[in-house]
């Protein structure tokens, strides 16, 4: 097995028939000093593997988790995908990306965020987080989570979740959500930083909106969370719905906000 490190990229080639945990540990530590967010594994120059060899990326994954950072695999070769599959630690659980590009976006979806660069009101004393949805509802969301912080003096923790299924593993890549969440939250940011109101994006995984925001919530010690709805009977049904799931699963104190008539 070689293994080659360049930038955010691990490159295996060779035969995968021991488990070689020990030999990319370390080059796996060095990319994630480099790049916290995540690393990304090529796969493909894997020649061949076994189950042993598969138990390598069982280790790389809680490796990686333990350290708050995501792995994702590209040019899986078909017959090392299919002993993947019938390795029970390994099997829909490793997040595959159809190219380096599409892996790197999606690990560097938050990374060239920084600062606010306007000056702030005030000194944050709590936080509230504000579900994005990334459609007209955000410009109620925006306007209510503005109202709540100026109350409370609060840092607004503005919070696109991405509902992945369950057949997908939670941190694989999903590039139509991920771009839809970034478009959200550049947008909300900015709405804030005109006003002066300090707020820090997120993006959360879950694999329904209430839980992901449950998660942030309690990630975030935030006491109240902002939901905006939509006027618009047509999603009236999906809109009850999440209701439903967030009145069941989050314990803070939540405002549900649509637009004045």
């Amino acid at each position: 097995m070689i293994v080659e490190s360049y930038e955010d990229v691990i490159r295996l080639s060779g035969k995968l028939l021991d488990n070689f945990w020990e030999t990319i540990h370390t080059a796996i530590s060095l990319t994630l000093k480099r790049h916290p967010t995540g690393v990304i594994i090529d796969c493909s120059g894997i020649t061949e593997c076994n189950h042993a060899g598969a138990e390598t990326f069982v280790n790389a994954m809680e490796y990686i988790d333990s350290h708050d950072a995501r792995i994702i695999c590209v040019g899986m070769p078909a017959q090392v995908l299919e002993v993947f599959k019938s390795t029970p630690e390994v099997r829909s659980q490793l997040p595959m990306a159809d190219s380096i590009e599409q892996a790197r976006r999606s690990l560097d979806l938050l990374a060239a965020g920084g600062p606010q660069k306007r000056k702030l009101l005030y000194q944050p004393q709590s936080r509230v987080v504000l579900l994005l949805t990334g459609d007209e509802r955000d410009k109620e969301g925006c306007a209510q989570a503005q109202r709540v912080a100026d109350t409370e003096q609060a840092e607004v923790i503005l919070t696109y979740v991405i509902s992945v299924p369950r057949d997908l593993p939670l941190q694989a890549p999903m590039e139509r959500d991920e771009q839809r969440a970034l478009a959200a939250v550049e947008e909300s940011t900015k709405f804030f930083e005109t006003k002066g109101i300090p707020s820090k994006p997120v993006v959360a995984r879950a694999r329904d909106i209430a839980s992901g925001l449950d998660e942030v919530l309690q990630e975030q010690s935030a006491k109240r969370l902002v939901v905006p709805l939509s006027a618009n009977p047509d999603g009236l049904e999906v809109q009850l719905e999440l209701v439903r799931s967030i009145l069941t699963k989050i314990k803070a104190n939540v405002v549900f906000s649509t637009p004045a008539h």
